[in-house]
């Protein structure tokens, strides 16, 4: 793998300059998506030709098709930089970058931003590399948010039930509070689950409860939603939480290698349908 690749880009300028023509971005994108040996996105097969105009002819199905084929910078009309150095500063803005803010850096309309930005929350959703079900000490907190937002959970503990029995395994002990809907869990001959409370035993006093809780996840996040984005719609909601927990995930990686992290799950299309729902 070539010298970039491993070093990646240490500041933004690092990266604009590195990139300084549209060959030099596809050249980038072909290591990255093939390690360098172009592989067809119809038929799988190996074996391609290079083209004058810098696109493939598979020698199995014969179709044309560039690198940008089978991924979310297909059909774009917008240069290949300008989507890195969208990627590059939304993984490391701390709190996020709004779309406005964006449009300004990049010099595009905010209509486009706001979708780019959409596409690239997608990817942090992606779920390669995580298990289906968790285990051990599970720690579940509420958000007011997506299809809560007005319902009191504690008055509706079947809402949230096929929630936890998806993603948590059986015998898991599980941190809540001591709300009603988190009681029901444990109600049975076998078990399911082990409800605990977070808190030691001595604590009553109300402050020194909320002392102890570490929430930083969802001080970021709503730090995130209220300071940057502001609104964020029901429907949405879901994509700003996963890019919340992949930047939080990502913490500890150094900023060099963040940017190429991301660019590894490119592989994907994302029609506008995905992208703008019908009910958002």
């Amino acid at each position: 793998m070539k010298t970039y690749l491993l070093n990646g880009f240490k500041s933004l300028t690092q990266l604009t300059n590195y990139f300084s023509n549209k060959d030099i971005c596809k050249e980038y994108l072909v290591n990255v998506r093939w390690h360098g040996t172009p592989l067809c996105p119809y038929c799988g097969c190996c074996k391609c030709y290079n083209r004058n105009d810098g696109r493939y002819t598979c020698s199995k199905c014969r179709r044309v098709f560039s690198v940008l084929v089978g991924t979310i910078f297909q059909n774009t009309k917008l240069p290949l930089l300008t989507w890195f150095k969208a990627i590059y500063l939304v993984l490391n803005c701390k709190q996020g970058i709004s779309s406005c803010q964006l449009s300004i850096l990049l010099g595009v309309t905010q209509k486009t931003t706001w979708f780019m930005l959409q596409k690239i929350r997608i990817l942090f959703g992606s779920r390669e590399g995580f298990v289906d079900k968790v285990t051990g000490k599970i720690e579940i907190r509420q958000s007011r948010k997506g299809n809560f937002f007005k319902i009191r959970i504690s008055d509706y503990p079947h809402m949230i039930h096929p929630k936890i029995l998806k993603y948590v395994k059986e015998r898991s002990r599980i941190f809540t509070d001591e709300r009603i809907c988190y009681q029901s869990l444990s109600e049975s001959e076998e078990e399911i689950y082990m409800i605990e409370d977070p808190f030691p035993l001595g604590v009553t006093n109300k402050t020194d409860r909320q002392k102890l809780v570490v929430d930083g996840f969802w001080i970021q996040l709503k730090r995130m939603i209220m300071g940057i984005y502001h609104y964020v719609s029901s429907s949405l909601f879901h994509r700003y939480v996963n890019e919340a927990i992949f930047r939080q995930a990502k913490n500890r990686i150094p900023i060099e290698n963040r940017f190429f992290s991301i660019m590894e799950s490119v592989n994907q299309v994302i029609p506008y349908s995905v992208v703008r729902p019908k009910n958002s």
